[in-house]
């Protein structure tokens, strides 16, 4: 009897050990802290955008988005929910053939405006206060820049900036430059894109990653101290055709944010949906609906994604319950 008493107890063991060590081979989702694909539901949160784009929260909450009530605006949102033209970009401005109207921003680490004139081919700065309005940028080489669309900050304050204007694929001619901050020169760091859209510097500043809209994919490049962009290569192709949750096709890649984790959220334009991505991996991981067809950009504050969906006239806001990235905080020292 002791015999096997003995011999079954020492089997239950070895069962045991096997069935753990089962376990842990495992991998565990290094992304558990999102929600699951298509499980947040989109919440609405201010309307009246004639053409919703580019929205930046300050550090209290207040949203601006352009073209609030008509196209050449930027709206204020106040934490309160009282809604106010915040700046009129049309005031004052002589040129009919080109009427500013702005895409993309971001809020720099003086609490100004950096925008994306797409209607006069401009890179603005605006007031905190958005009493004033300063060109930092109208041209490359003497030559006018086409239209303007999206910007991305480092943590020094430099200003990368995509111009599609008139860019096919059959006629691959748009660019992306740099505004250096200290100096105010531009320099054309990367060229011949089917319509380079939303970009945006890895948190580690050593990649900048790019929506090739017209090709359905972002690319990423290695990015130096000195603002040179090299090593051009595709981070990944969206997906093409709807396989289970994920919706696929002619998506469009629009603007992206990163969150602090360093996962990239990319707006989709007909496809209508948060594309989430593991850059390290080159993965989608997750998928969010947007709030409806035609979103424009993204914009993280307090836990929340904020969506511009032109089609609705609107902004939405995902529940995700993670941080964005902070890229107005000066990097530390190494």
């Amino acid at each position: 009897m002791k015999y096997y008493k003995r011999t079954r107890f020492v089997a239950i063991v070895v069962c045991l050990g096997c069935t753990a060590a089962g376990w842990a081979d495992e991998p565990a989702d290094p992304h558990a802290d999102l929600p699951p694909t298509h499980s947040v539901n989109p919440e609405l949160y201010a309307t009246g955008f004639e053409f919703a784009e580019g929205p930046v929260l300050d550090v209290d909450g207040n949203l601006f988005v352009v073209n609030y009530r008509r196209l050449g605006t930027i709206g204020r949102i106040g934490i309160d929910g009282t809604a106010a033209i915040f700046c009129d970009l049309r005031e004052g401005s002589s040129d009919e053939e080109r009427p500013p109207q702005i895409n993309g921003m971001k809020i720099d680490g003086g609490e100004r405006i950096i925008a994306a004139d797409s209607g006069a081919g401009r890179l603005l700065r605006i007031a905190p206060d958005g009493s004033s309005v300063q060109v930092l940028a109208d041209r490359w080489e003497a030559k006018r820049f086409n239209s303007i669309n999206d910007v991305a900050l480092d943590r020094a304050g430099n200003i990368f900036f995509s111009d599609p204007g008139g860019s096919t694929v059959k006629k691959p001619i748009g660019s992306v430059y740099r505004y250096n901050i200290e100096t105010g020169k531009v320099t054309q760091v990367a060229t011949g894109f089917a319509f380079p859209n939303g970009l945006a510097v890895t948190p580690d500043q050593k990649q900048l990653c790019l929506s090739e809209s017209l090709r359905y994919r972002i690319l990423i490049f290695d990015l130096d101290e000195e603002g040179t962009l090299s090593n051009q290569r595709v981070l990944i192709d969206l997906p093409t055709e709807t396989r289970g949750e994920i919706i696929g096709g002619a998506t469009n890649p629009d603007g992206m944010i990163f969150d602090a984790a360093g996962r990239l959220y990319v707006a989709t334009w007909t496809g209508g949906v948060i594309d989430v991505i593991d850059v390290a991996a080159g993965e989608l991981i997750r998928q969010y609906d947007a709030g409806g067809l035609q979103a424009t950009n993204v914009h993280f504050h307090g836990g929340y994604l904020y969506t511009t969906v032109a089609a609705k006239e609107a902004v939405f806001r995902l529940k995700l319950g993670v941080d964005g990235f902070d890229y107005n905080e000066p990097q530390a020292t190494q």
